[in-house]
């Protein structure tokens, strides 16, 4: 009976227990559900793990009592050892039940990257770098690192934001923003928000803004906020940081030490310059020599070392110019250059201004200098599209002139490259391609020599609401570029500048300008572009001299007064935006006007052109117009075919011009637009050396488009197959970018039977092959809108696989609006579809599946009527042996508004490239059929991914996985919408 009663007495202490553990679930549970529905909190998923082991040990708890009372199932010694294991159970759910790190995650903020950064080395620098982490860890809460220009603040700030981005106490709470000198607090404040998440764009009050960040940065608790670059003071409150009420960090970086301190940093750490030993090994390591160098050379070299005194910036660019110099005579004469620049400053700031200016002597080209110098005309930091950049370098005249503009272009990205390996420009690449920006001490070293030497005044991003003063307008200056600021009028004449040439007023709040500016006879570029509310220009008569006017895109509804007068004009753009412009109110200018402007070599224009006018510009290289009538469009095309100008265009054939706007994916040379025309298979055809009948009414398309778009066509053919609307297409070796919008008439765009009737064709016309390659350039695809799309390739009973090479380039896919499509791509398709990186698709009400195998077994019957001389895929690479699909290079998959959608593919799929998967309101998706590499064995995420993105947690928690790891491994990719 002892035992018994002994059984029965832990069954108490254990009941006793257990209230409190049960107890302390609820809690817990009540925290993060109040949390999840009054912030932008959620629950971690160790407190749902934690909650399911409780809810189980709940349940062993009520079994063990009831053995207890019937004595069924134990000894009396089990009952007793199953008590003290229930025991330990329980106590260690308690302990795991403080949750010290707290039970909460933010589900406003993106997962923070770690920089990309300089490899420093040195004691001073590990020193600094360990002394601030350890500020960052103790009570301080306001750190300033400051130093001279160039010395590496940024670079070891970066250093720091790394090293704090690991530690745990911060969970990953470590945001990056860069001032510079354009500040202002709304600027910031927005910055900021941004780098967690958070959306200010629609706020304007400084206050309020400061007030959402001050309640959004609280509920993270720890966190370390590093502002880069700042010039200037200001109050950290009002800004809207919080660092007293928790684990808030505030790291600046400065040129300023009295910034630090006006700001409040309980500690600063000044960063030096390099020690001589630290200097020459970072000289070395960019000069890149292989091997050791001569003795003479490397003497020299290490004399430059010294001269740079310890400055990182000015030793890397040093080095940097110095590259590929192996003679000891150019050694020597780059030293004295170098010591001489050195001579003609003053102070410690100046002597940094010297490096630079050696690099930019060192240069050698005037064209070089002069291509480095004009990067300054735009604001700090500013990511200026090296096709852009290359665009004005022409029309300056700052490159040497070559055969084609396409050489021209060459040129430029050889110029840019050699400025970039200079290290006086840094290479970007963001979502608007490949950009270069100037870093901010070298913009100034650039300002100053453009200011002293050339007479510019560059007031680019500076945030003025007006003209500078009178007092800057010099007589003397050259070149004038007020671009990115918030000018509204320029209420004082542009009159005493009679050697000026350039104004550049892009970018600006301007709705008209003085006729003042009639009076700057001498100016060749009057730069207005993205000036959005312009609504009128003053007489351009006396600007004799002007080769560049630049209007894109504004609200000027008629061609300048005057326009015809400017005879020396090589570059017009007026080019309206469909987005915020009515194109159909435009006013129609004088049909003699471009005829006069016979020296054009870019022209851009809004309205209908005659292509007579196009003939006499013998010079003309882009052209970017519209043609109203068959005959017009036709008369250009044969032009082009017989003189080869201009090279490049984008040139549309509108019956009536409209302001209709089509979404613009795709971005290529040579681009075609097709609008409210009827297309039956026999009046469109592409041009080639063939002569065509003159008495056919056929719409010619250059043999070398890039880039088609069928917008609000009527397609009538047979087959419903666009191919068969323009036959031709299909073998366009250069077509690179396909958009169909708003079409009537598509159920397909094409069909297996197209290649062997082109076949036909291309025999007849004596080709050497009965077969040919549909779209073998094709690059990107978009179909917008098309109501009676089914798919994207019709089998035709009878017919043969299309042939190897079919859409083999096509890397993005997109399809929208296409309200009757079920199946987007069938699996035979695949095959051919091994380069494709990006899918898309949204608002296909219908659409059921992506991957679909329906019709397989028609695929094979398709596969097996190929003759043997046809170069038709193997089984194997078409890889229909088992449920495992593999598209190596697939990077996005984006899936949204497809409330019908019920499978991605069914069976399994691997994407070894993948990055994104997005899946927004497609309630019945249930799956995600990727297959996990492994890692010793088990499963891990795909080397690429970076995020999953659905509509929120119960989305998530819906999906079933064919591993059961497979939702641990991917869960911290998922991001919900927000």
């Amino acid at each position: 009976m002892g035992s018994i009663h002994g059984t029965r007495g832990k069954n108490r202490t254990l009941r006793s227990k257990m209230k409190v553990l049960s107890t302390r679930s609820k809690d817990v549970m009540a925290e993060a559900k109040d949390a999840e529905q009054h912030s932008s909190k959620k629950r971690k998923t160790e407190v749902d793990n934690w909650q399911s082991k409780v809810q189980t040990l709940e349940n062993k708890f009520k079994c063990f009592e009831q053995d207890v009372e019937q004595r069924s199932k134990f000894s009396r010694i089990g009952l007793s050892n199953h008590a003290d294991k229930i025991h330990k159970e329980v106590e260690e759910l308690i302990d795991q039940g403080k949750f010290s790190e707290g039970i909460l995650l933010n589900i406003n903020e993106e997962k923070v990257q770690p920089l990309v950064t300089t490899n420093m080395k040195g004691k001073a620098f590990e020193q600094n770098l360990k002394e601030v982490v350890e500020y960052s860890l103790s009570e301080v809460s306001k750190i300033g690192i400051w130093g001279m220009g160039g010395v590496g603040k940024t670079t070891l700030a970066k250093h720091i934001h790394n090293y704090l981005l690991k530690e745990s106490r911060f969970s990953g709470h470590v945001y990056w923003v860069t001032v510079s000198q354009d500040f202002s607090i709304t600027k910031m404040q927005r910055n900021i928000a941004k780098s967690f998440g958070l959306d200010l764009s629609s706020e304007d009050d400084e206050e309020k803004m400061a007030a959402q960040l001050f309640e959004s940065l609280n509920r993270i608790k720890s966190f370390v906020l590093i502002l880069d670059d700042v010039w200037t003071h200001f109050d950290v409150k009002e800004v809207g940081i919080p660092l007293e009420t928790g684990g808030g960090k505030l790291i600046i970086t400065s040129r300023s030490s009295e910034v630090c301190d006006r700001i409040g940093c309980q500690k600063k750490v000044k960063v030096a310059t390099l020690f001589m030993t630290e200097s020459w090994k970072l000289f070395v390591e960019t000069l890149g020599h292989s091997g050791d160098l001569p003795m003479e050379i490397k003497e020299i070299a290490k004399r430059m070392t010294k001269k740079c005194d310890g400055l990182p910036l000015g030793l890397i660019t040093m080095a940097a110019s110095m590259r590929g110099v192996n003679d000891v005579f150019e050694w020597r004469d780059a030293f004295e250059e170098f010591t001489e620049s050195c001579m003609q400053m003053e102070n410690m700031n100046n002597e940094v201004f010297s490096v630079l200016r050696f690099s930019y002597n060192r240069l050698r080209e005037p064209r070089l200098q002069k291509c480095f110098l004009y990067c300054c005309l735009f604001p700090e930091d500013f990511k200026i599209k090296r096709d852009e950049l290359i665009h004005l370098f022409i029309v300056e005249g700052l490159l040497v002139r070559r055969n084609s503009r396409a050489a021209e272009f060459d040129q430029g990205h050889a110029v840019l490259n050699k400025l970039e390996r200079a290290c006086l420009l840094e290479s970007v690449l963001n979502d608007k391609g490949k950009s270069v920006r100037m870093h901010d001490l070298v913009r100034q070293m650039a300002l100053r020599i453009a200011r002293d030497e050339f007479k510019w005044m560059v007031k680019a991003g500076a945030q003025l609401r007006e003209l500078p003063g009178e007092q800057e307008w010099s007589e003397d200056l050259d070149k004038v570029s007020l671009m990115e600021n918030d000018i509204k009028e320029i209420s004082q004449p542009l009159s005493n500048m009679p050697g000026l040439h350039v104004l550049d007023l892009s970018y600006t709040s301007l709705q008209q300008l003085p006729s003042s500016v009639s009076n700057l006879v001498s100016l060749s570029a009057l730069l207005l572009r993205h000036c959005w509310e312009l609504r009128s220009l003053p007489p351009l008569d006396e600007l004799k001299n002007l080769t560049e006017l630049d209007l894109f895109p504004t609200k000027i509804k008629e061609v300048p007064q005057g326009l015809g007068s400017l005879v020396n004009l090589r570059c017009l753009d007026m080019t309206m935006d469909r987005v915020h412009s009515d194109m159909e109110s435009f006013n129609k200018p004088a049909v003699d006007i471009l005829a006069r402007l016979s020296n054009l070599q870019s022209l851009s224009i809004p309205f209908a052109v005659r292509v007579e006018d196009i003939r006499g510009m013998r010079q003309l290289e882009v052209f970017h117009g519209v043609f109203v009538d068959v005959c017009s469009f036709n008369g250009f095309v044969k032009h082009r075919q017989s003189c080869g100008t201009p090279s490049f265009f984008e040139i549309a054939l509108e019956l009536k011009q409209s302001s209709k706007l089509v979404l613009n994916f795709i971005r290529y040379d040579n681009k075609v637009i097709l609008r409210d025309l009827v297309l039956t298979g026999d009046n469109v055809e592409m041009l080639c050396y063939d002569k065509i009948e003159e008495e056919r009414d056929v719409t010619l398309l250059p043999l070398d488009t890039q880039d088609l778009v069928i917008d609000h066509c009527d397609v009538r053919t047979f087959s419903n197959s666009f191919v068969d609307s323009i036959p031709s297409l299909i073998r366009s070796e250069d077509l690179r970018g396909i958009t169909i919008y708003s079409c009537k008439g598509i159920e397909f765009l094409m069909r297996s039977s197209n290649c062997s009737s082109m076949g036909e064709r291309m025999m007849g016309d004596h080709e050497l092959t009965s077969t040919c390659n549909p779209f073998p350039s094709l690059e990107i695809l978009c179909l917008f809108s098309l109501d009676e799309f089914s798919g994207l390739c019709k089998l035709d009973l009878g017919e043969a696989l299309p042939p190897v090479g079919t859409f083999c380039h096509l890397c993005k896919l997109y399809v929208t609006g296409c309200c009757k499509m079920k199946k987007l791509i069938p699996r035979w398709l695949l095959q051919y579809l091994l380069n494709l990186t990006v899918i898309r698709v949204c608002n296909c009400w219908e659409m059921e599946e992506i991957i679909t195998e329906d019709e397989e077994e028609q695929a094979k019957q398709c596969a097996s009527s190929a003759s043997s001389s046809s170069p038709f895929p193997s089984n194997e690479s078409r890889s229909i042996k088992d449920d495992v699909v593999v598209l190596p290079k697939l990077q996005r998959v984006h899936l949204n508004f497809l409330p019908k959608l019920k499978s991605i593919y069914k069976g399994r799929m691997t994407c070894g490239s993948i990055q994104h998967i997005q899946v927004l309101t497609c309630g019945k998706l249930k799956r995600l059929p990727l297959t996990l590499p492994l890692q010793n064995g088990q499963p891990s995420a795909p080397p690429a991914l970076q995020e999953i993105f659905m509509d929120h947690e119960e989305a998530w928690d819906a999906l079933e996985w064919d591993h059961p790891e497979y939702k641990n491994v991917l869960h911290p990719f998922f991001k919900p919408k927000r």
